[in-house]
């Protein structure tokens, strides 16, 4: 789950976003967790597409994505970081 967050305003003239995705909370052994994504990155990209909000990276994890390795790009502790996530399809328990 994220929040919607602003770039430094440095980063965001770089990048020509405004905004990114708080990651607010990693679930222990999901996709994010095991691709190293931490609860205060701030996510900037999903497949170099920039993301701004949560239907924005739900939108780049549907169907076709499922199982297949998604490029991410997160702002931490003011560096940034690719790490590769793989999208799995969510069971009725979670």
């Amino acid at each position: 789950a994220g929040t919607p967050a602003p770039l430094p305003p440095s980063l965001s003239s770089r990048l020509d976003q405004k905004t990114g995705m708080r990651i607010e909370q990693v679930v222990a052994e999901g996709p994010a967790a095991l691709a190293g994504l931490r609860p205060g990155d701030l996510l900037l990209s999903a497949n170099h597409e920039p993301v701004t909000s949560a239907q924005t990276l739900q939108r780049q994890m549907l169907g076709d994505a499922i199982g297949h390795p998604l490029a991410l790009t997160v702002l931490r502790a003011e560096a940034l970081v690719d790490v590769i996530a793989t999208p799995v399809e969510l069971r009725a328990d979670d």
